[in-house]
């Protein structure tokens, strides 16, 4: 029986696991290279790693909807500055009012102790140009009733005329129309004028003077028309029946 050999006295050198052999190379096989071996993961201990990849933010939740406005006036706290602008507003509305009657009060005491304008030389016209204007017409409307008559209805356009004077010029021009309506009316007379122009010479609220340009047609017989044109200066007064005629002078 053959003897089996001993083995020497060294021990095989193992090697260690996951160790490298520094002088080996990488094998080929058929006619291609191997990849280079991975780097293990002791290796890569202490190397900086790559940075991580960027973590996108979430969208921000959306907004709740609005309350409804029983909603929100049941979550207001109840306002105690709400009463107090309250009575300041009161207050200041209050001094307003009393500060506005005090005015009127003092302008109507000014207005009512404050002399009336008087008429002179050198202020004929004291009033306002609606007052007098309204005067001097009432004075042109007047005179042509006045002065316009005819023998076909001479009492009738007497009565006409009286009805535009105060009671005192009413009682002359009733006087003169009588004495002259027997002559008038023989001679069938008729009289119409017309009023060119007019204007105010002295005026205030109770009196005014008007100017009348007056241009007279007197008929005769029913033939002969005489034309004369004058000046007329009619005095009217304010009164409750309006302006009436209390004087007029020809010139």
């Amino acid at each position: 029986m053959a003897s089996t050999p001993r083995p020497s006295g060294r021990r095989p050198v193992r090697p260690v696991v996951g160790s490298r052999n520094p002088t080996g190379r990488p094998r080929t096989v058929a006619g291609r290279s191997q990849p280079p071996a991975e780097t293990p993961v002791a290796a890569s201990v202490g190397q900086p790693s790559a940075p991580p990849p960027p973590v996108e933010e979430a969208a921000p939740p959306p907004e709740p909807p609005p309350p409804s406005p029983s909603e929100r006036v049941s979550e207001e706290p109840p306002a105690t500055g709400g009463t107090v602008s309250g009575v300041r507003t009161t207050l200041v509305l209050v001094i307003a009012i009393v500060l506005l009657v005090g005015v009127a009060a003092a302008e109507g005491w000014f207005l009512w102790l404050r002399k009336e304008p008087v008429v002179s030389a050198d202020r004929p016209v004291v009033t306002g140009e609606v007052a007098h204007r309204a005067a001097v017409e009432a004075a042109s409307q007047a005179a042509d009733e006045i002065v316009s008559t005819s023998y076909k209805n001479y009492d009738d356009q007497v009565d006409q005329a009286v009805a535009k004077m105060t009671d005192g010029f009413a009682a002359k021009y009733r006087q003169t129309a009588e004495d002259v309506r027997d002559q008038f009316v023989r001679a069938k007379k008729e009289v119409q004028v017309e009023v060119a122009a007019e204007g105010v010479v002295r005026a205030d609220e109770s009196q005014v003077q008007a100017l009348l340009f007056l241009n007279q047609y007197v008929t005769t017989n029913g033939k002969h028309t005489a034309y004369t044109p004058y000046r007329a200066l009619v005095t009217v007064v304010n009164t409750d029946q309006g302006w009436l005629v209390s004087d007029i002078e020809t010139k």
